[in-house]
This record gives structure tokens, C-alpha cells and sequence, in this order.
């Protein structure tokens, strides 16, 4: 089983980040295509996949969207948090951060395949996907990301020593399935110290990206890469 940690690029690569993405969520919360369909579909093109893939299959192992910002800045995590439960103020859960005038990307989902997590390669899968979230927002020059988790997910990834912490005023609510979810912030230059410091264990997969059973290549996790991908099937004039 050859597994490679990719931005997903090709189409073939971000179909199957997709598909485990759905499937995961439709197990773990109930969220049907539909419900995946209204609440991603609006962020496609702003969409791009952390994903593990199985070089022998093509499928994924594993996938994390991260949705960039807009010209405004707006992204779903920023956008459901001023709203119903929560009601948070976003300028002041920004500035408390201390990232105010920062460009600042969600990472939306995290999901990893069940047959992979009852694998001996499944905690890498999801090590790995943590890692390539950090590479590639570092790389890319992001100082804060945010994300509204599943609390059970928040413990697992705190005991990690990953530096999510609550939004400023947020609590846990109940949030498209899940009976416990906190909205979160982290900094991104915070992330290698704070791995090294409480679980300097996980440093060499985490930080660095040293796994037994996942391939890393840094060309596979620079900026820029997983951009949508035109619509080859569409008909008529294009813009741009």
C-alpha cells in the first residue's frame, strides 16, 4: 500500500478527496450530499484538499479541505460563527487572536476513511493530514487559520499538542450533526513550537513530515497547487 501525502491537483486526485470527505461525513454526522452540497458546494472553486492518497487504488485515505478567502476575506467557518448558535463578533474573535489585517484560511473538514483508521497506517493517515495543513499554510505565507470542531476531535488534537484554542466567547454547540462543536483559531507560527513542547514525540511526523507508512514530497504540498480546475465539459464563451 503505497500512500502519498498531496495537495490535490489533478481532477482524478480532488474527486477522491471529495468522495472520502462525503463519505466520513455521511457516517460520522449524518450530512447528506445534499446537506455536503449546501454547505461546501458554495466554496468549490475557493476549495483545496489536504489528501493521502493510495497510489495503488487512487483513492484517499484521508482529506482536509482548507477554503481560502474571498476579496472580502469571507470564509465559512468566519461567516457561520456570526450567525445562529453563536452569534460571535468576528472583528473582536480576530483581534483577541491577534491576527486583525491577516489573511486567514478555514480548515473546514478533516476526515479520514474508516478502513484506514482500523489500519496499522491510520494514525499516520491523520498525522499526516495534520501535517500537510501546516506546510502548506506556512508555505504559503498564512499567519491564522480557523475551524469550527467536533469536540471530540478538539481533545484528540490538543492531546496532540496542536494549538487550536476557542474563538473568544465561543462555546460548544450543536453544529450540522455533531451534538458538541467549538469554533477555533490557531496561528500558524505557533503550531512547530507548540508540538515540540508538549508532544516532542510527534515533532518528526507533525512538524516535519517523517512517516513509516505516508510518502512526503515537498513539491507536492506548495503554494498554489489544487486550484480549481477549469470546466472542460462546458459549452459556449468563457470569461478570463
Amino acid at each position: 500500500m503505497g500512500l502519498r501525502l498531496v495537495i490535490a491537483d489533478s481532477a482524478a486526485e480532488q474527486d477522491a478527496a471529495r468522495d472520502v470527505e462525503a463519505r466520513v461525513f455521511l457516517e460520522s454526522f449524518g450530512n447528506t450530499p445534499d446537506t455536503m452540497e449546501q454547505e461546501y458546494g458554495p466554496y468549490a472553486d475557493r476549495s483545496r484538499f489536504v489528501t493521502v492518497i493510495d497510489e495503488v487504488s487512487g483513492s484517499a485515505a484521508g482529506a482536509a479541505r482548507i477554503i481560502v478567502p474571498d476579496d472580502a476575506g469571507e470564509v465559512k467557518t468566519l461567516t457561520d460563527v456570526a450567525g445562529e448558535p453563536w452569534r460571535l463578533s468576528v472583528p473582536d474573535a480576530v483581534r483577541a487572536a491577534g491576527l486583525s489585517g491577516a489573511e486567514i484560511w478555514d480548515a473546514a473538514t478533516l476526515a479520514v476513511d474508516p478502513g484506514y483508521r482500523r489500519s496499522a497506517a491510520g494514525a499516520e493517515v491523520a498525522l499526516a493530514l495534520i501535517h500537510g495543513l501546516f506546510r502548506f499554510t506556512q508555505l504559503s505565507g498564512i499567519r491564522g487559520a480557523v475551524t469550527i470542531l467536533d469536540d471530540h476531535v478538539l481533545r484528540l488534537v490538543q492531546e496532540m499538542g496542536v494549538p487550536w484554542i476557542p474563538m473568544a466567547g465561543a462555546t460548544s454547540q450543536s453544529y450540522l450533526g455533531s451534538p458538541g462543536s467549538t469554533p477555533c483559531v490557531l496561528t500558524i507560527g505557533s503550531f512547530a513550537e507548540s508540538i515540540r513542547a508538549r508532544r516532542p514525540e510527534l515533532a518528526p511526523a507533525l512538524v516535519d513530515g517523517d512517516f513509516r507508512s505516508v510518502s512526503v514530497d515537498p513539491a507536492d504540498v506548495l503554494p498554489g497547487r489544487g486550484a480549481a480546475l477549469p470546466d472542460l465539459t462546458a459549452t459556449g464563451p468563457r470569461n478570463g
